[in-house]
């Protein structure tokens, strides 16, 4: 009898023992599903819309995360024309408020980006569209293409494509005054899509949209243009490239903050830049000076006796006169202060430099010495680049040492001043250190091309001009890390990168650049194509 009570409490106790272990939670399968769209009110792509609201349920509570950024609606409607919820809350539906009138027979879209993600896991619901026209159909044609830097191997996020309908309101300068009919969003790729289209012609621009206003802003905007006529119902291949356009030049108010100089903030190409002073007894000799990576040009003139400075000022079809009142606090005078460029060493190929903060008249090598480590004296000369640069050109040999005294009489700066005795002590590193790279180049055969080496900030480092095939492309003692190569066609052969203009339908130069890192190791030579 005993047996017969045990065996059942025993089953008892094990079915207890079984259902305590499969009840310990263990948090269960990660949710990775994106939150997904039950029911839409209206429904996606109804026709004959004149709803004022539009409310779109998830199976799962959703957040929206960077909407500002992120929804693109096409056309466009003015922000304060709609609202939307949730905004920084949770919610198992998004409600769209509208108070707009309208195009007729229009085809709109709400094109939310990469904002929609699930409450908890945030897994993303991308791109996801509600559609609807206020006429009897959905425009459903499609255009899609690229848009990449036209300089830069990196394309900033988030450039708006523009399509503007070519009808009896299209002119060229549309796009500084009235906003498209269509738009789409690279979002943080290259690749942008308009849908929904309506046939017709188009012209097609792209902008990097600072001000979000879908409007073309020169001073601060980047743009590109397709330079043919988009026809809808067709097919293209878009690759467009996106520009900062030189600005026209402009000089801003003066200010001046040294007795013997006056400073300007300003824009565009200075090169042909003149200032004059029309004082009857200004001395003649004035000087102009640029701040290093700033706006601000630096105006120079020996002393006299002025109530109110008179300036004129004068670059390629523009003029401006500023007076300038005599300071009523008395101001500090530049004293000559020299920097060397190059610090305590100098790479094999480099020249060294001196820069100094007041424009120099001259230098006398006749009061310079340049020593080698066997106290052998260095042949040279020296150059003065934009009124204050020096640029000494000696020939610079591997595991060296060179000493370069600078005595009183060698530098002469613009008031007459000299310098106090300055050494510099400069010293090499062995041929060994340095790698050599030769570059073959494949993609690019219209000359003159400028061949730039780039850092892995892609600053230039190096740079070779190709007037044609014959030329070598070969840079050596480049130190080792990663770099990458830009070619240029030098279309206007200026020597430099020139860049487009939107009213003149004038694209950047072509620019192309390595697909990869290019890594140079010491002691090596390297051998690539592009």
């Amino acid at each position: 009898m005993k047996i017969k009570f045990i065996i059942p409490l025993l089953i008892l106790i094990f079915i207890s023992i079984s259902c305590a272990k499969r009840g310990t939670p263990d948090g269960g399968p990660i949710d990775e599903a994106p939150p997904e769209v039950i029911k839409t009110v209206p429904e996606n792509n109804s026709v004959f819309f004149n709803d004022k609201r539009i409310r779109i349920f998830f199976n799962e509570y959703i957040k929206l995360e960077d909407l500002n950024s992120q929804l693109v609606v096409s056309p466009p409607i003015e922000k304060n024309k709609y609202s939307i919820f949730p905004q920084g809350g949770a919610s198992k539906y998004i409600d769209i408020d509208i108070n707009e009138t309208f195009t007729d027979s229009t085809t709109y879209v709400f094109n939310f980006g990469q904002s929609i993600k699930d409450n908890n896991e945030e897994n993303e619901l991308p791109f996801y569209k509600y559609a609807f026209s206020t006429g009897s159909y959905i425009d459903s044609l499609e255009i899609d293409g690229m848009i990449n830097d036209g300089y830069s191997s990196k394309t900033e996020e988030l450039i708006t494509a523009m399509l503007y309908p070519l009808n009896n309101e299209f002119n060229d300068s549309i796009v500084f005054k009235n906003k498209p009919t269509y738009v789409a969003s690279t979002l943080d790729s290259t690749y942008f899509k308009f849908t929904n289209l309506k046939s017709g012609k188009y012209h097609l621009v792209a902008i990097k949209d600072y001000n979000n206003n879908f409007l073309f802003d020169p001073l601060i905007d980047k743009i590109a243009f397709y330079d043919e006529i988009v026809e809808l119902p067709g097919d293209y291949k878009i690759d467009l490239k996106i520009f900062k356009e030189e600005p026209s030049f402009f000089i801003f108010k003066p200010f001046q903050n040294f007795y013997n100089r006056v400073s300007f903030g300003f824009r565009g190409n200075e090169e042909n830049l003149k200032i004059k002073i029309e004082n009857k007894n200004a001395k003649e000799s004035t000087a102009i000076t640029y701040e290093k990576d700033k706006d601000t040009l630096n105006f120079w003139f020996k002393e006299f006796e002025y109530d109110t400075i008179r300036m004129r000022i004068t670059n390629e079809g523009y003029e401006e006169e500023y007076k300038l009142p005599f300071p009523k606090k008395k101001l500090d005078i530049d004293s000559l202060q020299i920097e060397n460029e190059n610090n305590n060493s100098i790479d094999l190929g480099a020249k060294f430099a001196l820069n100094s903060n007041i424009p120099l008249n001259s230098v006398n090598n006749n009061f310079i010495k340049i020593m080698n480590k066997d106290s052998v004296e260095v042949s040279f000369s020296t150059n003065i680049e934009n009124n204050n640069r020096i640029v000494f050109d000696f020939e610079v040999l591997p595991n060296d040492n060179y000493f370069i005294n600078l005595f009183p009489n060698s530098i002469v700066d613009f008031y007459e001043n000299t310098i106090d005795t300055l050494q510099y002590n400069l010293s090499t590193k062995k041929a060994s250190d340095y790698g050599t790279l030769i570059m073959n180049i494949l993609s690019l055969k219209e000359f003159p091309i400028i061949v730039e080496l780039l850092d892995s900030n892609e600053k230039i480092v190096k740079i070779k001009y190709l007037t044609d095939e014959l030329d070598d492309c070969i840079f050596e003692n480049i130190n080792p890390g990663d770099y990458s190569i830009r070619l240029i066609h030098d279309k206007n052969k200026n020597m430099k990168w020139d860049s487009g203009n939107y009213l003149k339908k004038i694209n950047a130069e072509r620019t192309i650049h390595s697909p990869e890192k290019i890594k140079i190791r010491a002691n090596w030579i390297i051998r690539e194509s592009i």
